[in-house]
């Protein structure tokens, strides 16, 4: 395990540092409701304010287990589900392609910040160094690829290059997080300058109680846009539990 106060890290293309391995439903998106395996990992490259996994940002904020590829896959393998979720901290940092099995589907919840068959090198705010080939596409263009691009309630820039990226495939599926009309007009003037179809288009509800998700008034109206409702199954359950 490595512990919050490690310094000069590398992450080259079979490492992953692991925050948590554990099953439960996928909570949001086109699959919701499926019994999964979630892979979270550590670090991110955005600092959402909102953030429900601020233990992943960094090297710092929570201890994890570097592992190699060929270890994470075994894992992954013995675990036996048919779907298996990556998630963060932010997932395309790494070296995805690797961890493809024959035997599973392969979600990805990324912010879409990054365009994943390039090749990334970049110094993290923590000071990690990524350095990273390009994934494989023929690969990673199997997996269901959830892109959640931040509005401007977070506070983060938006990448104009990767989100053309993702718009452009057919993998991708588009996950908003809202909590205002305003910010359905926000998804709107996204979805009208990329040229997203609405039917790619999934919205949840921010918040992390019960009450929060439970907001017939925003359902119906972005339902009305033509756009899908996306249930925060877990939150409805388990509120912000981590592991679920």
């Amino acid at each position: 395990m490595v512990e919050k106060s490690a310094i000069d890290m590398r992450i080259t293309d079979t490492d992953f540092p692991v925050s948590e391995i554990f099953e439960s439903i996928q909570g949001e998106g086109n699959y919701a409701g499926v019994n999964c395996l979630f892979v979270r990992f550590q670090l991110c490259n955005l600092r959402c304010p909102w953030c429900d996994t601020k233990h992943t940002w960094t090297r710092f904020s929570d201890t994890f287990d570097l592992v190699k590829a060929t270890n994470l896959t075994q894992t992954i393998r013995d675990r036996g589900k048919a779907h298996v979720i990556l998630t963060g901290g932010e997932p395309s940092l790494f070296r995805l392609d690797l961890l493809a099995g024959s035997n599973t589907l392969t979600h990805v919840e990324s912010n879409g910040t990054i365009i994943p068959t390039e090749p990334l090198k970049t110094t993290l705010a923590d000071g990690v160094v990524i350095d990273r080939d390009a994934m494989d596409e023929a690969i990673i263009s199997q997996f269901n690829w959830v892109v959640s691009p931040k509005l401007s309630n977070s506070k983060q820039p938006l990448e104009p290059a990767a989100m053309a990226f993702w718009a452009a495939q057919s993998y991708a599926i588009f996950k908003f997080i809202v909590e205002t009309e305003e910010d359905l007009d926000e998804v709107d003037t996204f979805v009208d300058q990329f040229h997203i179809a609405p039917k790619q288009v999934y919205v949840g509800l921010l918040g992390t109680t019960v009450e929060s998700q439970l907001r017939p008034d925003m359902v119906e109206n972005l339902m009305r846009r033509g756009y899908h409702f996306s249930p925060r199954l877990h939150i409805l359950l388990w509120g912000k539990a981590r592991g679920k």
